[in-house]
């Protein structure tokens, strides 16, 4: 599994327990429309992945199904569905990244980029009316994203072993630009540009990657021929430094007759 692909799975993840607070906290009287708005949002995740990697989309999406297909009324029974939703997909997170992809701070810094982007869309279409507040259900999900990004924050600094008092600044700004002020979804996306710019110096470049590979390559290259001229040294070691008494076949090394 791709980072990119990772990074999905998170907002996903996210998504699916900011829902389920709301569903748990409002119980909403229209439960129809709940489960197709939700089922609408996740439907778009899932795509995105598939166009990822299509054999994890698959698993998420079956269970998703499984998931809307058991969702009960009661609290309960929510909030046992929820969690078992969420042990599959954090089964699926875990097949496609091991431990020491996830020390790689490179990967936390895509996670968050990617939080980012869902959280400023999330905001610019739930952004209310002049002197209006978002609704809980909205508010449930922009909160769920920044707490998630700070989350991934940390675990990009930690894995980095570094601190950086801008990048957390700004997300602090981002949070209350948000929940907080409520600015224009113009002036949100402008702080989270900020962050981004921060967050550059953790994310490889593709240059780089594709340096690594090529290095990788000359590495296993210049390995092979080491070998190679191993052989070929010790070959003509053995022909040249012959023990003395050792008498050679009459006419080797000869040329010609006479």
């Amino acid at each position: 599994m791709k980072a990119d692909t990772y990074a999905r799975f998170v907002v996903l993840e996210t998504l699916v327990e900011a829902e389920t607070g709301y569903l748990l906290s409002e119980r909403p009287t229209f439960r129809e429309d709940f489960r197709e708005g939700f089922a609408n949002r996740i439907s778009g995740l899932i795509a995105e992945i598939d166009s990822l990697d299509q054999a994890v989309a698959r698993r998420a999406w079956d269970a998703t199904v499984d998931f809307f297909a058991v969702l009960p009324e009661d609290e309960e029974g929510i909030e046992a569905a929820a969690l078992s939703f969420r042990r599959i997909l954090n089964r699926i997170m875990e097949r496609g990244l091991d431990r020491h992809d996830l020390a790689d701070p490179s990967v936390w810094a895509v996670v968050l980029e990617t939080l980012l982007r869902a959280l400023t869309d999330e905001y610019r279409t739930a952004y209310p009316a002049e002197g209006r507040r978002l609704l809980p259900r909205e508010r449930e999900r922009v909160e769920g994203f920044l707490n998630a990004a700070r989350h991934a924050a940390d675990r990009m600094l930690w894995n980095a072993g570094s601190m950086d008092a801008s990048l957390s600044e700004a997300l602090i700004r981002l949070h209350h630009a948000i929940l907080h002020r409520q600015l224009p979804p113009a002036e949100v996306d402008a702080i989270r540009r900020l962050v981004v710019r921060r967050v550059a110096r953790y994310r490889p470049s593709t240059l780089s990657r594709v340096g690594v590979f090529v290095i990788r390559q000359l590495l296993a290259g210049g390995r092979e021929r080491l070998k190679s001229n191993r052989r070929a040294g010790r070959k003509k070691v053995r022909k040249a430094g012959e023990p003395r008494g050792v008498r050679r076949p009459h006419g080797a090394g000869e040329e010609g007759g006479g």
